[in-house]
């Protein structure tokens, strides 16, 4: 893709607090240069001799771009999206599922937030094997249909037709106290790697943990996120580390913290030649 058509990539999204990043939602210009470029290199696929079908993909700018939030129960999907908003209708739950069926919460600008249900990580494969003894057959089995559904429908949202649910960059919410499981994260996070879609993952509460137990989440996460590698256009995805409230813990009080980070992070990880996700084929299909 040539620079000099793509406006949207040289430049670097940055807000100077919170409160500019939340007022930029508003703005319905706000992704103008991005469907610019996205409609530019739509262009120069149609003249070329690939004979891609881009009338979906030419779809998106009436849609809206949506970043999809995962993560387990009480991770602080719902509050993430809360905070961005402002919606204060908006259910949170730091203990349980506090969303119960896929919700779009729409920006002027248009970007779109679709929060999820939350789910259960199921322990890892050795863990289970290791548990044979106390774990009945029919409790494993079941885990593990549950999760094979779950990961089915992640890939279920990366492939969808239906623009207004379709991804373009993924949030995973951990919360910095909750058990990290490495095979069952990179199953989840290779989804969207295999179809082109950034990911972001979100430590949230970190205020929730000691400094030292803090270091250790930091660590295996960026070594997971190191052993995912870097999508087919050279993007790693980002780590970035949470307080969506202001609380006292331990006598200390943390501020909110990481949310602009978020914000910026989704609108730069916004990538034009992602349009060709959305293209079809002739000789392949989708």
């Amino acid at each position: 893709m040539s620079a000099d058509h793509d406006v949207w990539s040289k430049q670097n999204v940055s807000f100077g607090n919170l409160e500019q990043g939340r007022a930029a939602l508003q703005d319905t210009e706000l992704l103008n240069p991005f469907y610019d470029a996205w409609t530019a290199c739509l262009d120069r696929l149609d003249a070329s001799p690939l004979a891609a079908n881009t009338s979906l993909a030419r779809q998106l700018p009436s849609h809206g771009v949506n970043a999809l939030m995962i993560g387990e129960a009480g991770a602080g999907k719902s509050t993430l999206v809360k905070v961005l908003t402002g919606d204060e209708g908006i259910i949170t739950s730091a203990t349980q599922a506090g969303t119960h069926g896929d919700t779009r919460y729409k920006c002027p600008c248009g970007l779109n937030w679709i929060d999820t249900p939350g789910f259960k990580l199921p322990v890892s494969p050795e863990e289970a094997t290791n548990r044979n003894q106390s774990q009945s057959v029919l409790s494993k089995w079941k885990d593990d249909f549950v999760w094979a559904r779950w990961l089915k429908r992640i890939n279920g949202f990366m492939t969808s037709s239906d623009l207004s649910v379709r991804p373009s960059v993924v949030v995973y919410c951990h919360r910095a106290s909750s058990r990290i499981i490495p095979p069952r994260l990179l199953d989840m996070w290779r989804i969207p790697k295999a179809h082109n879609v950034p990911l972001i993952v979100c430590m949230t509460d970190v205020c929730g943990v000691d400094d030292s137990a803090l270091r250790d989440v930091r660590k295996s996460m960026a070594g997971m996120l190191e052993d995912l590698g870097a999508d087919p256009i050279g993007r790693f995805a980002s780590l970035i580390e949470i307080n969506s409230e202001q609380k006292t813990v331990r006598g200390h009080q943390y501020k909110v913290t990481g949310v602009k980070q978020l914000l910026e992070g989704v609108m730069n990880s916004l990538h034009p030649q992602h349009s060709m996700q959305l293209c079809s084929r002739p000789w392949i299909g989708m």
